[in-house]
């Protein structure tokens, strides 16, 4: 049997079922060279853009200045603290998003009846912004964490909602046929075929979930004025004085935050779905 074509027109090499392909270390260690080069290279035009002062440095200090200050936050307790009370909320609202999108996804994928009855309500409040319910959600919750943990839950449900969908409507049907040959029962067939088959996707929309959460989550301590939080500490910086180097060096940490939590969900990717060969690496 020949090789599929690509879009590129070469034949792919076929994959072998129950075979991932792995990054090899050394293909590991370039990716993240190259990584750190891109980052080097940002940081060092960010520094002589800075530098040549065409924007007053009061606004916009040099990357070393703004490294500088993220080395001493990394290392102030005030600090870690607001980082703890945002990964908190964000965490909370992602696993409320998870514990409703992943049983609601499969139900909406395996049963056509409840993807007819359900997808006009999903559509129509996925259309609604985030930001939009916050004074809502600020009326009814206050300022809490309660408040951001729902913020982060309304917007993370989306992905991990249509991914575990696409993840369900996407298993193998022999195994689904297999399964019913074999008279398993249907909470067994959804745990041992359903669920397997469909991890990777939800684990993708977990990455996207997280990515979401931290960025609404951030923003909503900013627009609401919480009294705790990476967003609060944002904006107390830009109250007192507008200490740019520290507002700068809160936003430069938080997108190591997240970039920490992707690595995070890849890594926990790569060892929950071996037999996956299409999940990131």
């Amino acid at each position: 049997m020949n090789a599929p074509v690509t879009t590129t027109g070469v034949r792919a090499e076929p994959r072998r079922p129950g075979v991932r392909r792995r990054t090899s270390p050394r293909g590991a260690l370039a990716a993240f060279l190259r990584g750190t080069a891109g980052a080097a290279l940002l940081t060092l035009a960010f520094e002589v853009f800075a530098r040549l002062e065409l924007v007053d440095p009061r606004l916009l200090p040099p990357a070393g200045v703004i490294l500088g200050e993220a080395l001493r936050l990394l290392v102030d307790p005030a600090f870690l603290v607001e980082v703890w009370a945002t990964l908190v909320a964000v965490l909370g609202g992602v696993a409320l998003a998870a514990a409703i999108a992943v049983p609601l996804g499969v139900l909406i994928g395996s049963y056509r009846l409840a993807a007819l009855g359900l997808t006009p309500i999903i559509d129509s409040l996925r259309s609604v912004p985030g930001i939009a319910i916050i004074p809502l959600l600020v009326l009814v919750m206050g300022q809490g964490v309660s408040m951001k943990v729902t913020i982060v839950a309304f917007v993370a449900v989306w992905p991990l909602l249509f991914n575990t969908v696409y993840g369900v409507r996407g298993v193998d049907p022999v195994a689904m046929e297999t399964a019913r040959a074999f008279r398993v029962p249907v909470h067994r067939t959804w745990w041992r075929v359903v669920l397997p088959s469909a991890l990777p996707l939800v684990l993708t929309g977990l990455r996207l979930a997280l990515a979401t959460g931290l960025t609404v989550g951030i923003a909503a301590e900013i627009a609401v004025g919480t009294r705790d939080g990476v967003g609060y500490f944002i904006l107390r910086a830009s109250y007192a004085g507008f200490h740019a180097d520290t507002v700068f060096a809160a936003v430069t940490l938080a997108g190591v935050l997240g970039y920490l939590m992707n690595g995070i969900t890849v890594a926990l990717t790569n060892r929950l779905v071996v037999w996956d060969g299409k999940g990131p690496s």
